[in-house]
């Protein structure tokens, strides 16, 4: 399937300064009314329907180098031929794995452009909601078809394309606190440099009020880890990962995806204002996580496409239901017979019990 950035206004987009990135900010700070209703109508006159903005940008091979091995990984794809990472960039041509484009297309913003938190405020809706979360979504991988004759993947050295959009804006109440929230969802669809469409993106991002740093956040207490034998039983069945992320790696992974959001590496922010126990583990890479479990699996079974190990689900869709955070244990499980159904539900789980991430991988049939 090609896609081919045609119109007059996407060509002017991608070529445009990096100082137009103001034009597409909603980010006002004079806001004069409160309503949700008003700011949700607000923020979408500013994103005409349909309007799409466009940037290129070099897959650079190091790029995906400190990438992988901040996840831990030496090696791009399981059955590589090639070197080490720690020895060799991948060479040109290597495919980007499921995920892996979260690595590039990352916000390019001034400092004063970014929101009070750190965040990307490109598509913020106006004050107070401002306060942004990643709440789920998900990607679909076109380009990998089987059933095509020929694969389309972002690959080392394409000068790829990112068209984003924004879909929607609506306010909604949370029943248990009353609380509202604005929730954005924006399509991201990324193009290898012949335009072939390759990966495409749907996030939801929650926009809550923002707080007031100078009034401390409440931490709620850590809940007890269960007994192993009682974290055992619900690893039956199941492939399992276990984790328990640093602060360093939190770092590479907020520096190398330029995410400057301060949960992620500033303690007294995460704590004092937030009201976290800790620094937050991203969403993104539990959702990575995910999938290098997903496709490590599909190669141990065999179900690979490529004497690389190269292999794509059809579509991940996925919602964080709860943080997780630095120093504390928590697992990726799924079904060890999920592989050859239409859907495998995977999901993160702390070791307290709690549901942190859910999943659903669907495969090719």
């Amino acid at each position: 399937m090609k896609i081919r950035v045609i119109s007059r206004q996407l060509r002017a987009v991608a070529r445009a300064p990096r100082t137009s990135v103001r034009s597409f900010s909603s980010t006002t700070s004079q806001q004069a009314s409160f309503d949700p209703q008003v700011i949700v109508e607000s923020f979408l006159s500013k994103f005409a329907k349909g309007q799409t903005f466009a940037r290129k940008q070099l897959l650079d091979g190091n790029q995906l180098r400190l990438f992988s091995l901040t996840l831990d990984r030496p090696h791009i794809w399981t059955g590589s031929s090639s070197g080490p990472l720690e020895q060799e960039e991948p060479a040109k041509g290597t495919p980007l794995p499921a995920g892996y484009h979260l690595a590039y297309f990352t916000p390019a913003q001034l400092p004063g452009i970014l929101g009070l938190d750190g965040t990307d405020a490109s598509f913020n809706p106006d004050h107070p909601f401002t306060r942004r979360m990643w709440a789920g979504g998900s990607v679909h991988w076109p380009g990998a078809d089987p059933s095509g004759s020929t694969k389309h993947y972002l690959k080392v050295g394409d000068v790829a394309t990112e068209i984003t959009r924004v879909l929607s804006c609506e306010a909604k109440t949370i029943r248990k606190t009353g609380e509202t929230m604005l929730v954005v969802g924006v399509e991201k669809h990324f193009l290898d440099e012949k335009d072939n469409l390759c990966v495409v993106d749907k996030r939801n991002w929650v926009f809550r009020k923002a707080l007031d740093p100078s009034r401390p956040a409440k931490i709620p207490p850590k809940a007890a880890e269960l007994p192993r034998s009682e974290i055992e039983e619900q690893n039956q069945g199941m492939v399992v990962r276990e984790f328990k992320r640093d602060v360093v790696q939190l770092f590479r992974m907020s520096a190398l995806t330029f995410n400057a959001h301060r949960i992620h590496y500033d303690l007294p922010w995460a704590t004092n204002v937030e009201g976290h126990r800790n620094v937050v583990v991203h969403g993104p890479l539990n959702q990575i996580s995910m999938l290098d479990l997903w496709r490590d699996e599909m190669v141990r079974a065999g179900k690979s496409t490529d004497s690389d190990g190269i292999v794509f689900p059809k579509e991940l869709s996925y919602r964080a239901t709860s943080p997780v955070y630095a120093g504390e244990a928590y697992r990726i499980l799924m079904p060890k017979d999920s592989l050859d159904k239409s859907e495998t539900e995977i999901q993160a789980v702390s070791n307290d019990g709690t549901t942190c991430m859910k999943g659903t991988m669907h495969n090719w049939q």
